[in-house]
Parts: structure tokens; C-alpha cells; sequence
């Protein structure tokens, strides 16, 4: 008999500043406040720490069509770039031979905090909607991110959270949540989003089924739950 799944968690809000509710989420301590937020989980068949282990470490390269997508989700950004001349404008899929979520360390985010084996949190201080993003003032400081309240920018914070679910199981959480600096940068992300929400949400929904995926094969005497 297979194992009860979660009810679907995913939720997404736009607009109205939220404030999360009292808990013990890392994420808390970095972005309690916010305007967007999006959040994806699952329960998968596996022990947490073998939860957290094949989630930090899930390359999305390795799926042609996830690949395509994060390079859709950087389409506007080379797009005005290529409008304004700028004619060197990386690739994300050039540059990188792997996308893990720590490999995200460098490309613009810092490592916010870690509680081993339960939670990572990323941030990041930009302007999506730009065709240069990152600010040569960025934060790259834990304490510098939360303190940051420059006006024109967007601060993203990324969560990958494992919870334990029964014996055997645990709830895997992705979320991500934006605080945009003033209301200018927040009609400016919020059309922005509306381009670039679906993919990004594709592909948190992509990286849920190669997980279960991944546990199925591992463990080929469970019956199989159709994955996410």
C-alpha cells in the first residue's frame, strides 16, 4: 500500500506583503517580510538525510527540457541586452556544465545559512527586470542582505528544506520569496513575473519528479506512487 501523499502545498502570492507565521524556518531569519512568494513540496521516498543529500546535489542540466526552460527564464535579461547592443551577454547554459542548487553560490547568490541535513538558504540582491541584473554593490554578507534597503532592487531569498514524514519519508520544500525596495521595483518585478513565473515554477515542479524518480529506482521493491 502505497504511502499517503502530502496535500499539494504549492502556493503562490503576489502584491500583498506577507509575513511568515512563527516557526523554525531558517528562511525566517533572513526575509520574514515579503511581497512575492512561491512555494513547492512533496513527499518523497526517502529518510531525510538521503532527502537533503540527493536534493543538494540534483544537477537540472541533466534533463534537456529543464535546461531549455532555465534558459527561457533568462530570455528577457538577454533580450534587452541584445536591444541595447550588448552583444557579449553570457549563457547560463555556456557557462555552466552543472546546475545544482549550491552551484547557484557564484552565480550572483550567497549562502545565507545552512542548518546541516534540514535547510539551505540562498539570497540575492538584483534587478531581474534588467538586462545586467547583479549590482556591483550587491550584498555579499549574510548581515549585509538583511540590513539592505537600497531603493531599485529586489531581495531573493531560495529555501530547500527537508522535513521528516513517517518512518521512511520526508517532505521536501522549495520555496523562494522576493521584498522589493520601494513601489517602483515592484510593478517593474511584478511584469516581470508574469513572463518568467511559469517557467520558474516548471521547473521547481521538474526538479520534484526527478527526485521521486531517482528514489523509485533506488529502491525498486516499493510500489511505485506515480512520483509528484
Amino acid at each position: 500500500m502505497s504511502a499517503p501523499r502530502a496535500q499539494p502545498p504549492e502556493q503562490s502570492s503576489a502584491g500583498a506583503a506577507g509575513k511568515a507565521a512563527d516557526s523554525q524556518l531558517l528562511m525566517d531569519q533572513f526575509l520574514p517580510r515579503y511581497d512575492f512568494a512561491v512555494v513547492h513540496a512533496d513527499v518523497l521516498r526517502a529518510p531525510p538525510a538521503q532527502c537533503y543529500g540527493a536534493a543538494s546535489e540534483l544537477d537540472l542540466f541533466q534533463t534537456p527540457l529543464v535546461r531549455t526552460l532555465l534558459g527561457i527564464r533568462g530570455l528577457p535579461q538577454r533580450v534587452v541586452g541584445t536591444l541595447r547592443g550588448r552583444r557579449k551577454t553570457a549563457t547560463l547554459q555556456a557557462s555552466r556544465r552543472t546546475f545544482r542548487f549550491k552551484d547557484m553560490v557564484g552565480l550572483g547568490w550567497i549562502l545565507l545559512g545552512e542548518t546541516p541535513g534540514v535547510e539551505m538558504v540562498l539570497g540575492q540582491v538584483s534587478r531581474p527586470w534588467k538586462a545586467v541584473a547583479a549590482s556591483t554593490d550587491a550584498p555579499t554578507t549574510p548581515e549585509q542582505f538583511t540590513s539592505f534597503d537600497d531603493a531599485g532592487f529586489a531581495k531573493i531569498a531560495a529555501s530547500l528544506r527537508i522535513d521528516p514524514y513517517g518512518n521512511d519519508s520526508s517532505i521536501l520544500t522549495m520555496e523562494t520569496r522576493v521584498t522589493l525596495t520601494d513601489d517602483k521595483s515592484r510593478r517593474r518585478f511584478r511584469r516581470y513575473w508574469l513572463l518568467v513565473g511559469p517557467f520558474s515554477s516548471l521547473i521547481r515542479r521538474m526538479a520534484l519528479r526527478l527526485l521521486a524518480t531517482e528514489f523509485r529506482r533506488s529502491t525498486p521493491g516499493r510500489p511505485d506512487d506515480g512520483g509528484v
